[in-house]
């Protein structure tokens, strides 16, 4: 029976990326970190058509015909919404107000979760874009104060040892200590 391979020995294989696709790979992710940010951007125009007035003046005939033969004729608009006129002789029916319904919500009921949902991506109104991705604007300001903090100690620390070496604490000559055993 044959081992179908070689006898001992171990294989390696490595792969090496070129420094000229490296360099490029490297700003593309880059790039795709900051849109990531932009957040989702929802659809606000029409979905659907609305009925011409030629539709409509064919559905009522229809109707009207349907009543002579003592059959009902009922509007075919009923229970429709308003169309919407979104410019350019375009009438349409949007989902988009239904969305901000839901978003609202959303925010009524569950505003931290909202506000998570919502952290890693800029501000749609100011433009301002997320300190730290998946931390929320309260998160973030005391992720910021305790840096602050920080900064602060360490600054102290530091006086507290400048101040140090100049009252001779850590600086033996300046402090009159002349070594030897007295």
């Amino acid at each position: 029976m044959s081992g179908g391979g070689g006898k001992g020995g171990s294989q390696t294989t490595q792969v090496q990326i070129p420094e000229w696709l490296e360099e490029g790979a490297r700003r593309n992710i880059a790039k795709a970190e900051d849109i990531s940010q932009t957040g989702f951007v929802p659809y606000s125009g029409p979905d659907v058509a609305a009925i011409t007035p030629l539709q409509q003046s064919a559905m009522l005939n229809t109707g009207a015909a349907a009543s002579a033969y003592g059959l009902g004729g009922a509007d075919p608009m009923a229970g429709m919404p308003q169309a919407q006129d979104f410019g350019g002789g375009v009438q349409g029916y949007s989902s988009f107000p239904i969305y901000e319904q839901a978003l609202a919500e959303l925010q009524a009921r569950s505003p931290a979760q909202f506000e998570q949902l919502n952290a890693p991506f800029i501000d749609p109104v100011t433009g301002a874009t997320p300190g730290t991705p998946y931390m929320t604007g309260a998160q973030q300001a005391a992720a910021e104060a305790e840096a602050e903090a920080a900064d602060a100690a360490a600054a102290s620390l530091e006086n507290q040892l400048q101040t140090g070496f100049t009252r001779g604490i850590v600086n033996p000559q300046a402090s009159g200590y002349r070594g030897g055993n007295r």
